[in-house]
């Protein structure tokens, strides 16, 4: 009797896959849907080796760390890898992958999936930089016409998806898996436990935090840990020189570290500058990290994040990033513990129905075709 062929999937990312939780419910997701997956990442300097992955990962070298040299070039190496790989599925996570990807695609019958964390184009670190923006939306243009299926995290970007390319969008957003989740809202603190505001998450331009660093002087009795790496670190470490007792720099850490800091924080931050419609219309990962922790959150109110914050009612939002506002805003939650254990409830009530399996329901059963 003939064995049945045993499907293959490559998930080709960017990312680095100790801090990108998503990365593994994909992989996991796919795996059950039949396949046999493995990951096609970089290889980059001062990498967190992962140490939850389960997968066949390989890591490709690239002389360049980052710029457009960088990308042209993973891009090209993407390209003679899965040349030369038998798979039945790509899996191309974000548009700084799908050249590589979609030109493979050109050549091969393998199904191409995209996976849209964000809208490249509009990201805040290229909004001044005309001629990179446009490179990107030529690639845009060239390929995700050529997709079989495309996934993203917010209804916003799958409408602009459909209204240029026509392609309809799946959302899933970054739930937590069922089983991860808490059903305690108790939170066990020390004694002698200040006040502590969290953020987790890309330490990069237009992510508000020099503004939050700077409110933190209007703000008594508390502390910020600020947990995550990126291209503006040593500019924020600076800028909090004169309150290095107060706000703390953890670098990067692996997802499988986040709920121990997530536990003993009393508020989120999820404040963004309004800098391209990605920030405009983001669904920051955070903000189900708060859910699955029952963190209140402090956010901007750009559509999504207020839409997710107040349908769930597990904290507020404000309009201006203005240090003496958001210290206002902080101050007000701080000084108001019943409300705080009213949103940690709420979010509680929230996880039962916030979760990664039921997010992914439609691109299963797409997979199960494959």
């Amino acid at each position: 009797m003939k064995l049945k062929h045993k499907k293959k999937a490559i998930i080709c990312t960017v990312s680095e896959l100790a801090t990108d939780y998503r990365l593994h419910k994909l992989a996991g997701t796919i795996t059950e849907a039949g396949f046999e997956v493995a990951f096609l990442c970089r290889k980059k300097k001062n990498l967190i080796p992962s140490k939850s992955s389960n997968y066949k990962t390989t890591y490709l070298n690239t002389i360049w760390q980052k710029g457009p040299l960088f990308y042209l070039f993973f891009n090209i190496r993407i390209f003679f890898f899965l040349i030369f790989k038998k798979q039945d599925l790509i899996v191309s996570v974000d548009l700084d992958t799908l050249v590589g990807c979609g030109s493979t695609r050109l050549f091969k019958k393998s199904k191409l999936l995209f996976d849209s964390h964000e809208y490249f184009p509009e990201v805040p670190e290229i909004q001044h930089k005309l001629w990179i923006k446009n490179i990107w939306l030529t690639a845009e243009k060239c390929f995700i016409p050529a997709i079989d299926h495309g996934v993203t995290v917010c209804q916003p970007i799958a409408d602009l998806y459909q209204k240029k390319y026509d392609k309809e969008f799946l959302i899933i957003r970054n739930a937590p898996l069922a089983n991860r989740i808490s059903t305690s809202v108790q939170k066990q603190k020390d004694p002698n436990h200040t006040f502590t505001i969290l953020y987790q998450g890309a330490v990069n331009h237009g992510r508000a935090l020099r503004e939050l660093i700077m409110a933190m002087k209007y703000v008594s009795d508390a502390k910020l840990l600020i947990i995550g790496g990126g291209d503006i670190l040593k500019e924020l470490q600076e800028l909090a020189s004169d309150q290095s007792e107060r706000i703390k720099f953890t670098g990067k850490i692996p997802f499988e570290q986040l709920p121990k800091y997530t536990k003993q924080a009393d508020l989120g931050i999820s404040l963004l500058e309004n800098i391209g419609l990605n920030n405009y219309y983001a669904l920051p990962n955070r903000l189900f990290d708060a859910i699955q922790a029952q963190l209140p959150m402090l956010g901007i109110n750009f559509p999504e994040i207020e839409k997710f914050i107040h349908e769930n009612d597990f904290g507020t939002t404000i309009s201006s990033i203005e240090p003496e506002k958001i210290a206002k805003a902080i101050n007000n939650i701080k000084d108001n513990p019943e409300q705080l254990k009213k949103w940690r409830i709420n979010a509680s009530i929230a996880q039962k129905k916030i979760y990664w399996e039921n997010e992914v329901i439609e691109l299963t059963k797409i997979l199960e075709k494959i």
